[in-house]
């Protein structure tokens, strides 16, 4: 299950704001989903459904107070405690009999004591917009974008992003970031992830690898170069067929395919994992790599770059290439 929300916002989203080529932008992601989920209710609480195999999608929706607490600060507001801020002095007072008999009349105790200033914040009820983008094979891509542009030179810009990144996350399970004047369709054609392939054949391995970090445009000084590369030889090493290299919006990938059914591939720049594919991996490259995380891991293994990963990648690769033998 996707998580609820984020506690801070995440590093690939801060760079992909950077990379926007606009100041102003809006919180969105494209999600492809089985009609058939629709039809269970998946997206219910949007008030998107399917009728006869075919999807209903509102232009838009608020949110329900009950998929979050973002969501429902969205509709309500919420009272924030500002422990950033300097403490002030707070007053409370309570009234009390005098000399313990009611009936001889009351007065009032005051105290005071330093305590956080309290800001009040009002619910906004920012709608999620809606477009459905395609519809094939039983399965619809639909295009989600919170209605309200982020400005990266504001002076609240992150606490904005921040939220605008949860009440998508709650209510969809995946988040990305759009430029405010690209369309739906454009953005489409920029998340699609198309494939070059490159013959390994005979040539050296540096050669190799040499001709792959010149297309991710990684400088010699670039301080994630020594990582990819090792990445690369790691991959190279288990004898590919062919490398792959591709691009979707400002991503690079690469990849290296061991079978036809069988590809292994990564975001070289950005990302913390490599992916080894072996089920109808054509359509699943297609999908964005935010849907594809957010969606079931069928068709593919997930595996993270940390001690070991070497060994967990060869063990994957060779299992499912004698598979295909």
């Amino acid at each position: 299950m996707a998580q609820k929300s984020f506690r801070k916002i995440p590093e690939s989203v801060r760079s992909k704001v950077a990379n926007l080529p606009s100041d102003e932008y809006q919180v969105g992601v494209l999600r492809s989903y089985p009609v058939s989920d629709l039809e269970a209710g998946l997206l219910a609480h949007l008030e998107v459904s399917a009728q006869g195999g075919i999807a209903v999608v509102p232009q838009t929706s608020l949110p329900p107070a009950e998929q979050g607490r973002f969501s429902k600060w969205n509709l309500t507001g919420r009272i924030v405690r500002r422990t950033d801020l300097p403490k002030v002095d707070r007053s409370w007072g309570f009234e009390t009999p005098n000399f313990g008999d009611w009936s001889k009349g009351s007065h009032t105790i005051t105290f005071t004591r330093q305590a956080y200033q309290i800001e009040h914040l009002h619910g906004h009820q920012i709608v999620i917009a809606m477009e459905e983008v395609s519809s094939h094979d039983k399965q619809v891509t639909i295009a989600f974008r919170v209605d309200h542009i982020l400005n990266r030179t504001a002076a609240d810009h992150d606490a904005d992003l921040l939220f605008t990144l949860c009440l998508l996350q709650e209510n969809v399970g995946a988040v990305d970031v759009v430029a405010s004047t690209t369309s739906t369709g454009e953005w489409a054609r920029t998340m699609a992830l198309t494939w070059e392939f490159l013959p390994v054949g005979t040539r050296e391995t540096d050669s190799v690898i040499g001709e792959l970090t010149r297309r991710l445009r990684l400088e010699r000084n670039d301080p994630r170069r020594e990582g990819v590369e090792a990445r690369l030889g790691a991959l190279l090493a288990l004898r590919p067929e062919r490398m792959l290299y591709g691009t979707s919006g400002f991503q690079r990938y690469v990849g290296a395919q061991f079978t036809p059914g069988l590809v292994v591939f990564e975001n070289a720049r950005y990302g913390n994992a490599i992916y080894v594919m072996f089920e109808d991996w054509e359509d699943l490259s297609k999908r964005s790599r935010v849907d594809l995380l957010a969606g079931s891991s069928r068709g593919f293994e997930r595996i993270i770059h940390r001690r070991g990963w070497e060994g967990r990648l060869r063990h994957a690769v060779q299992t499912r290439r004698n598979d295909a033998r």
